[in-house]
């Protein structure tokens, strides 16, 4: 008789995963073996957390349900993190954790805690399975609700009694597509009528509608209605730098539609000077939104759907050429004149731009760019133009830049990988490098070292002086030798000139490699009203 284990197996298979990345551990042993002899490939790596990085990768770039396996407790918890990287980057991550078992509960069995309770703050949903003969329709379920409505983690405990439980044969649970929500002609049409009164619209993407397919909806309704489409991924909100002078724009905007995005702290809630005192917001959102002020009309419906019902219903329209969706899509591709100068610039320690500069023949060659980390994170956003890249997201957290770059060579195995990262960045998961050498996946972390945390540094000094900026500084470590040391490869470059052939010969290694660079720990470039580009 199948076990419950096989019946988890099972549902993932039928659900089309192919991939599960996790860390062993007492309690999911026997998914392991149920695993053995099927399609379902298992990657392990060397922290919780990079299990869940790695899923949440492989959900963004695909758009399918990634999946992470941990164990108990611990191992759950350590996990935790990476579940709200995924929550507010709205990726369909289900996690998997080994539980203790039923029969020992409240008896204060090995590794016992409330993992559903500690899941629920960064999950759609979160429980614990409770019979094993319908695991396959619990792992069935959460695959569903992981990509449903507005798309995010989902938390699943499998207590080991019931994985190692004998149940009766049952064919694999199946999730079911999930519905796609439409809004009333009603509603579409007062969308509409506030975007042809508007002069200066701006349509604002949240982070699930800003990639993929989801992102070609949103710039079918811009062109559409002739207003400019912007994504908003970024922590700094109307502060990315990966805006660029769109961020002056949105302070002229007339009307802003929210598509599967909160009108929360990174576009400053709405309020002045971020955006016109008289500016109206259009909220459309999978799921109830609790009320706002500043929120003319609320759409509860899937952003994609709406996009769609707007987009063909202003086909019948005639919209004015006003030049605003020009002007700002100018405003955003282009970059001040120093700019050019300081990709050019010989100087040592080099300026991030100078990286920038080297890095983007890779991602126009086919690479796909991952960036995380502060300052220079920032930079690498703002400076490299990539069409496929992945960023640490609204979360704010950083150190998932090695991981997801190697699910990312999963995904894309004929393309060059290149993680972008900061040197603090790169102490929370260096030994992924060791992950990626067992699988064969090859990817280049280029790591700007400038010894700091460079962010917080740079907010000591705005906020307090420098004579009162501690605990940041970091030294200036040879991190190109972790990836030796490992058995990859390894580059140290402290001049503009080297990096370039630094960068090709990391990629023609074929090894997981580290290029350590010495940066300039300059603060990253701020756009808007009356400031200047860094």
């Amino acid at each position: 008789m199948p076990t419950g284990a096989a019946l988890v197996v099972d549902a993932l298979l039928a659900a089309g995963v192919e991939q599960l990345f996790t860390l062993s551990g007492n309690q999911i042993l026997s998914v392991y073996d149920a695993a053995i002899g099927t399609p379902l490939a298992l990657y392990h790596t060397r922290h919780e957390a990079s299990a869940v990085h790695m899923a949440d990768a492989v959900a963004r770039l695909t758009d399918r349900p990634g999946v992470a396996l941990v164990t108990a407790g611990p191992g759950h918890l350590n996990a935790l993190s990476a579940l709200y990287g995924a929550l507010m980057e709205e990726s369909p991550v289900v996690l998997l954790s080994g539980a203790s078992p039923r029969g020992q509960r409240g008896l204060g069995a090995f590794q016992e805690i409330d993992q559903a309770a500690a899941a629920r703050p960064v999950t759609k949903a979160a429980w614990v399975a409770e019979d094993a003969a319908r695991l396959g329709d619990d792992m069935a379920r959460a695959l569903e609700i992981a990509v449903s409505g507005r798309p995010g983690p989902v938390h699943l405990s499998l207590p080991g009694d019931l994985l190692e439980a004998s149940v009766s044969g049952t064919a694999p649970a199946v999730p079911s597509a999930p519905a796609r929500v439409a809004t009333s002609e009603t509603l579409v049409s007062q969308m509409l009528a506030l975007l042809a009164e508007a002069k200066r619209p701006v349509i604002i993407a949240g982070a699930g509608m800003a990639r993929g397919p989801r992102w070609l909806g949103v710039q079918r309704l811009a062109r559409s209605v002739a207003a400019p489409a912007l994504p908003s991924g970024s922590p700094r909100g109307v502060n990315d730098p990966w805006l660029r002078g769109a961020n002056a724009c949105l302070a002229r905007a007339d009307l802003v539609v929210l598509l599967g995005k909160p009108l929360d702290f990174s576009l400053r809630f709405g309020r002045s000077p971020a955006f016109a005192a008289d500016c109206r917001f259009v909220h459309v959102t999978a799921e109830p939104a609790p009320p706002n002020a500043r929120v003319t009309l609320t759409v509860v419906a899937d952003p994609t759907t709406v996009a769609e019902q707007l987009a063909s219903a202003a086909r019948g329209r005639t919209w004015p050429e006003t030049g605003w969706a020009d002007e700002v899509t100018r405003v955003r591709a282009a970059t001040p004149p120093a700019w050019q100068t300081l990709r050019e610039s010989p100087r040592t320690p080099m300026h991030p731009l100078a990286v920038c500069a080297a890095l983007q023949p890779l991602v126009d060659g086919g690479g796909v760019l991952v960036v995380d980390g502060g300052e220079f994170g920032q930079w690498v956003q703002a400076g490299v133009d990539a069409p496929r890249r992945l960023i640490n997201g609204p979360s704010g957290s950083i150190g998932s830049a090695i991981p997801m770059a190697i699910a990312a060579r999963l995904v894309h195995r004929d393309r060059p990988v290149i993680a972008a990262l900061g040197d603090g960045t790169f102490g929370f998961h260096p030994l992924e490098l060791d992950t990626a050498l067992r699988y064969g996946l090859p990817i280049v972390a280029v790591v700007g070292n400038d010894a700091r945390w460079n962010a917080e540094h740079q907010l000591q000094l705005q906020h307090y002086g420098a004579e009162r900026a501690v605990a940041c500084s970091l030294l200036p470590t040879r991190y190109d030798r972790v990836a030796e040391a490992l058995g990859g490869h390894g580059e140290h470059v402290e001049r503009p000139e080297q990096l370039a052939p630094a960068l090709a010969r990391a990629v023609a290694s074929g090894k997981p490699a580290v290029v350590n660079v010495v940066i300039d720990g300059v603060a990253a470039p701020t756009f808007g009203t009356g400031s200047a580009a860094h």
